[in-house]
């Protein structure tokens, strides 16, 4: 009995697919929905000392940054945390990288080093509070009591120094006395 050739291939993309979707908000927010996205295998090549991951030259001539995650050579996640990586094109393909050893269709694979990914990291919307959220008048009200603290806004930076060196170096004699 075999496995159909058929039912092999679509159970892979199936995984790429869900694969890429779980990053396809990341790409959304990058702006680049459509990026190119392989998830390859990470590996030590026999006679080198660095982790690789190698690339087709069909993928290469596509000429774009790669987007790319560790996988198993079955195509399940390798890192928990579904880290992303990009490779940025490199025009000096040919001449840089090593090649593996030609396949039996003659096919061989470009070995580019992992130190040349870099962690994606999609940038995260700022909030900014409106008035209404934030009356620090109000807030600092319950924390700071004037006739008994220093208000925050007439430390100097010699009292924060006094502060964090944790040494009489305020011309705020009571604080220097904290700090002794």
């Amino acid at each position: 009995m075999s496995i159909s050739t058929t039912q092999k291939t679509d159970n892979v993309k199936d995984k790429l697919s869900d694969l890429r979707q779980h990053h396809q908000e990341t790409f959304d927010i990058l702006g680049i929905p459509e990026a190119l996205y392989l998830p390859k295998l990470i590996y030590r090549p026999q006679g080198k000392d660095d982790m690789h991951f190698s690339m087709f030259v069909g993928e290469l001539r596509k000429e774009q940054d790669v987007y790319t995650e560790a996988v198993s050579q079955a195509k399940d996640p390798e890192d928990l945390n579904r880290t992303l990586y990009v490779w940025r094109y490199n025009p000096h393909w040919l001449e840089e990288y090593d090649t593996t050893e030609p396949m039996a269709n003659g096919q061989v694979r470009y070995l580019i080093p992992v130190s040349e990914l870099m962690k994606v990291s999609a940038p995260v919307e700022k909030k900014v509070a409106t008035s209404k959220q934030l009356d620090l008048n109000t807030f600092f009200s319950d924390i700071i009591d004037p006739d008994q603290d220093v208000p925050l806004d007439q430390m100097t930076v010699r009292d924060l120094a006094a502060i964090l060196l944790k040494k009489p170096v305020s011309n705020k004699k009571w604080l220097n006395d904290l700090m002794k």
